[in-house]
């Protein structure tokens, strides 16, 4: 049961309606369900017939805190976002806090003492990542359905396809529309896993728990919802058996049926970060991070940096958390983790000063080697593995 909000819907009209405990309804509107009709700029449909909501400030679900306060997003004053967008992404942070102990080790061990966070009043999200399964009906697709009417956008970037081949991935991300909280509001990037290039015994898995979702329609789209907002899975448990037949093959795929739709990791912005910003040394910060008694992925080297040398990224390796199979067996299995970046100037904007610089002025976007190697995270967790540490 969501703890802070309800979900309800209207099928016959394609609306999701978050309600919060004060019976303060947020709907959305769920995108068309094929690529080709997806508008650039969509048009927010609110009950009231509004179109895009002006808000001034975040909206909390409920008085509780979940998370470490550094966490909650603020928005600025004046911008255009769908009211449901923060509750939405709130709701998701608190269940992923919730199964992610880590995070309150990055957060009270490393960001307040050692770089101030607590005084700022905030730590920035420069992306969530959800992992998925690449069937009719899920995928990427279901979380774009989701994420246009939120006020995001596919980015598409024929030049440089996310495809990840060794592992059969492919991925894509989704940015806000509205300039104005793009330094605030999290990125989205979003993978799924090429079912149909695994083994005849792993897609029989997979599809056996994923078939009901083939019509991908509204009553699909409402599961889907749920998960998020749960941090759970839209389909049974799976036996150890299941679990263990795909982790042979690929962790990610035996990741993604025990966690299904559930937050896999938020990613710290650290050039966002008052009085160090981009004059912060990674390694230093991984240090700090070995201080804390974090385990770091070293795959590719602590410090993941792309041939543009324009985007820095490490994580820690992922929590193992209990989870008990539907055969009532118990085990310690790879969960979700933390992940840091840090975005360098574009070199058309070196002749500004770092008090003018804005998140427009950073190298935007991912690196195909960066994040083969920060899928590891949860693979390192899943061996028992301690990374870097």
């Amino acid at each position: 049961m969501l703890s802070g909000s309800l979900l309800g819907s209207c099928i016959g009209t394609r609306q999701l309606v978050l309600i919060s405990k004060h019976h303060t309804k947020f709907p959305i509107v769920l995108a068309p369900r094929h690529p080709a009709s997806r508008a650039h700029a969509p048009h927010f449909q609110l009950s009231d017939g509004q179109g895009h909501a002006t808000i001034a400030s975040a909206t909390r679900i409920d008085g509780t805190q979940q998370l470490p306060k550094e966490l909650y997003i603020r928005l600025p004053e004046q911008c255009q976002v769908p009211p449901a967008t923060l509750p939405f992404l709130h709701q998701i942070l608190e269940r992923y806090a919730e199964r992610t102990p880590g995070l309150r080790t990055v957060v009270e061990g490393v960001m307040r003492p050692s770089y101030e966070a607590g005084t700022a009043g905030e730590l920035g999200h420069d992306h969530f990542a959800f992992r998925t399964f690449g069937v009719p009906g899920l995928g990427i697709a279901s979380l774009e359905r989701i994420l246009v009417p939120l006020g995001y956008r596919r980015v598409e970037d024929p030049d440089a396809p996310l495809t990840f081949p060794g592992k059969k991935l492919v991925a894509t991300w989704f940015t806000p529309i509205d300039p104005r909280v793009k330094a605030v509001l999290p990125r989205v990037f979003v993978s799924e896993i090429q079912v149909e290039k695994l083994s005849p015994e792993a897609q029989g898995i997979i599809s056996r728990a994923t078939s009901w979702a083939a019509a991908g329609d509204e009553a699909v789209m409402v599961q889907v919802m749920t998960a998020l907002l749960t941090g759970t899975a839209p389909w049974p448990r799976p036996s150890l058996e299941q679990y263990e037949l795909l982790l042979k093959e690929s962790e990610y795929a035996a990741w993604v049926l025990a966690h299904g739709y559930s937050l896999n990791h938020t990613a710290l912005a650290l050039h966002r970060l008052p009085r160090v910003g981009l004059s912060l040394d990674m390694n230093d910060f991984v240090m700090h991070l070995h201080g804390a008694g974090m385990a770091m992925n070293a795959e590719g080297g602590l410090v993941k940096v792309s041939p543009d040398g324009l985007l820095l990224q490490c994580s820690v390796v992922a929590d193992r958390r209990p989870f008990d199979f539907s055969c009532g067996q118990r085990r310690d299995i790879a969960a979700a983790y933390v992940e840091f970046v840090k975005r360098l100037r574009l070199p058309r904007f070196a002749n500004l000063e770092d008090s003018e610089l804005r998140e427009e002025h950073l190298r935007e976007g991912f690196e195909v080697g960066n994040a083969d190697r920060i899928f590891e995270s949860t693979t390192l967790a899943a061996k028992g593995a301690a990374g870097g540490r």
